[in-house]
């Protein structure tokens, strides 16, 4: 149904679009995201590592805690093709209905690690698609689970360049107390979003001098990582904005002090796009923790297109918190990504409210 759906989507695009978005239809509908393969997932971290641990590209080597160091490589997982959209089943089998990791590709015999970090930027900047995702995920995230969800991502929004992953230590202890006791993984993580800011801002510097256009994607505690990081660099770059699109999911962000660097956010992008939810369980907590607004409650900022999803949001997972991989917001996203404004978006209108969009199913 999801693949017949963009069939349609994309004819009608055709018709009434310029044609630098039929070039990407075209790109998108030549890829193989039809059926079950393999995709390479790139990734960044500053995680700290257990070298006694055999399979790299696992939690056992990819701590929940960092370092001071960084380190890149990639991952190939299988996606399947048999599974609802924005889902992650995963486990030995069928191939065709799990999420596998197939190789792990961190570490090259015989190469020092600067000669090994120059091979992968090689790898990004090679690319033929001039378009990347930089995708940051959020709050208790394991390793393995960020890898995971970047690859689903990249599938499900059918995306024909590299997707880039930020992985900061995130994570809890695994043991049934500290799932008890969230509120000391949550402080824990706090810590650990903003002690990674400047390693972002160093990734994030590199990735713009590819000169790729960048398609910066954020969710819930990631921005703790990533705005500071953005308007700090946006300062250094100048008025020239260095990313393409700005979207920001489920914010666990203080809302003033996201008023105080909204100037330089908008100089850093050609747009900024937030997804919200006034009914996010999750930030309603942060914002009893804090003892602020967050972000991701939705209200208007200058220059900024609010879209409330909370009429699509009621029935997902994660205490409405985890909207941004589901179904609608990717539907949303691969039009964003092709250009288009949110006015000419299938499935949005126009508010009145809190917010400049909504969302619906």
């Amino acid at each position: 149904m999801f693949r017949s759906f963009f069939f349609v989507f994309s004819f009608v695009l055709t018709l009434s679009c310029g044609p630098s978005v039929s070039e990407h239809l075209e790109k998108r509908s030549n890829s193989q995201y039809s059926s079950t393969h393999g995709i390479e997932v790139f990734f960044n971290t500053s995680r700290a590592v257990n070298p006694g641990t055999q399979v790299a590209c696992s939690n056992s080597y990819f701590l929940n805690f960092g370092n001071m160091g960084t380190q890149s490589g990639s991952c190939l997982i299988n996606v399947p093709a048999d599974r609802e959209i924005g889902s992650l089943p995963f486990g030995l089998g069928n191939k065709e209905k799990s999420f596998q990791f197939l190789e792990h590709r961190v570490a090259i015999q015989g190469k020092t690690k600067e000669e090994q970090e120059k091979l992968w930027w090689k790898k990004i900047e090679e690319d033929p698609f001039e378009e990347v995702i930089v995708f940051v995920h959020g709050f208790n995230v394991n390793f393995e689970e960020a890898i995971l969800r970047a690859a689903q991502l990249k599938y499900d929004l059918k995306f024909p360049g590299k997707v880039a992953l930020y992985t900061w230590p995130a994570g809890g202890d695994g043991s049934m107390l500290g799932t008890f006791f969230l509120k000391n993984t949550y402080e824990k993580n706090l810590v650990s979003a903003r002690s990674s800011r400047d390693s972002f801002k160093n990734f994030l510097k590199r990735m713009a001098s590819t000169n790729k256009k960048i398609h910066l994607l954020v969710h819930s505690m990631g921005h703790q990582v990533v705005l500071n990081s953005v308007s700090e660099l946006s300062k250094e770059w100048g008025d020239k904005p260095f990313l393409k699109e700005l979207v920001l999911n489920a914010p666990d962000y203080d809302t003033g002090e996201f008023i105080l660097i909204l100037d330089s956010l908008l100089k850093s992008s050609e747009r900024i796009t937030l997804y919200c939810s006034p009914g996010d369980s999750a930030l309603f907590a942060s914002a009893q923790i804090h003892q602020t607004g967050r972000l991701g409650a939705c209200s208007k900022f200058p220059g900024v297109d609010v879209v409330n999803v909370n009429p699509i949001d009621a029935s997902l997972l994660s205490l409405g918190h985890g909207y941004y991989s589901s179904r609608p917001i990717l539907t949303d996203l691969y039009q964003l990504f092709l250009g288009l404004g949110a006015e000419k978006r299938l499935f949005i209108r126009k508010s009145y409210g809190n917010e400049n969009y909504i969302l619906r199913n």
